[in-house]
């Protein structure tokens, strides 16, 4: 490990206000319809890459009056409308009313994140106002904070959060804007979650798998940057990389990444990787040839699954923790390759 500290570059950006929400219910188990035969391969076909025998679910808008296998099927769109709204408001409160008010009269961009694309057809929204939030952007957010100067929707699947980051970076360091707000979703439709599992590399491990649960979960988030620094958790997000097809070699060359940017301050390596066996071997591998007494974390497997928002489960994580310093974010995107980022915490939160 490097013994000099990570300096903060200076096209860092700052994370200075942030909410991550989830639903409220406890996780339900899925079952596959019995007339449903198409529904029941890909549960089973899941499974398998995942290397569990079950998935857990945990989504908004779930009638409680309706039996519990449908009910998460058709899990209600307006639940997360408004929890999403809900986010922006916690988000912005973190930033004082001084700064509030400065936020609603600068130049503001919006970047609106989601996993599937236009999904308004899924969710059977019922109005084209509805159909406007869901499948472009959120109509009252846009109002609220007068959002003018620049928007944009991303939907990079795993990627998407990642992306917007990656435009915030180039908004806020060519200073077309003063504040970048990403609003992001996911949406765990249990077929388009099973679907998404077939195209994950298949393990090589032999043998009888372990009797696991996969944890699907729904969240909303809200993320305000700013380009001043010495406010809130610094960022620096490194450029994409193509990994290997071996395995061994793969994470070979993911523990010989993170090497070259551990420092004297470096508390934790984090990672994130989509609900595969083979992938989470990979993490696992390359953290094992990291230094000793470094605190290596797998997010997907403490939180759950959710999708373009799992990177927000690193700041949920440092933040609710209390860890200082400069760490890591390790993300494996599924689709044969790999994003590193790395995050500074001060001491005291402003």
């Amino acid at each position: 490990m490097n013994m000099v500290k990570r300096t903060v570059p200076a096209t860092a950006i700052n994370l200075v206000g942030f909410s991550l929400l989830e639903p409220r219910m406890s996780m339900q188990r899925f079952s596959p319809s019995w007339y449903n035969v198409w529904e029941a391969w890909l549960h089973k076909k899941a499974n398998a890459k995942a290397g569990s025998n079950q998935w857990l679910f945990k989504r908004f808008g779930v009638d409680s009056e309706t039996l519990p296998e449908e009910a998460l099927r058709k899990a209600n769109y307006r639940d997360w409308l408004n929890g999403l709204s809900a986010a922006c408001t916690q988000a912005v409160a973190q930033l004082g009313s001084k700064d509030e008010f400065r936020l609603r009269h600068e130049r503001n961009a919006l970047i609106y994140v989601d996993a599937w694309g236009e999904t308004s057809v899924f969710e059977g929204a019922n109005s084209w106002r509805d159909s406007l939030s869901i499948d472009i952007l959120p109509k009252n957010i846009v109002r609220d904070y007068g959002i003018k100067d620049f928007t944009c929707k991303l939907r990079g699947e795993r990627n998407g959060l990642i992306n917007a980051l990656r435009v915030a970076q180039d908004c806020l360091n060519s200073n077309m804007a003063d504040n970048v707000i990403i609003c992001g979703q996911f949406r765990s439709f249990p077929a388009m979650v099973f679907s998404e599992a077939q195209r994950f590399p298949a393990s090589t491990e032999h043998g009888q798998m372990p009797a696991n649960s996969q944890f699907s979960v729904e969240r909303v988030g809200c993320m305000i940057l700013k380009k001043l620094p010495g406010q809130g958790v610094a960022l620096q997000l490194s450029d994409y990389q193509l990994l290997p097809d071996s395995a061994l070699q793969r994470a070979m060359l993911l523990a010989d990444r993170c090497k070259q940017y551990l420092g004297a301050d470096t508390r934790a390596v984090l990672g994130i990787t989509p609900p595969a066996q083979s992938l989470r071997a990979v993490q696992r591998k390359a953290f094992e040839q990291l230094p000793a007494g470094l605190s290596c974390v797998s997010l997907s497997e403490l939180y759950g699954d959710s999708g373009c928002m799992n990177p927000a489960l690193a700041w949920q994580y440092l933040l609710q923790g209390n860890i200082t310093g400069h760490s890591l974010l390790s993300v494996l995107d599924g689709e044969g390759g790999a994003w590193l980022l790395e995050n500074w915490v001060a001491e005291t939160q402003p």
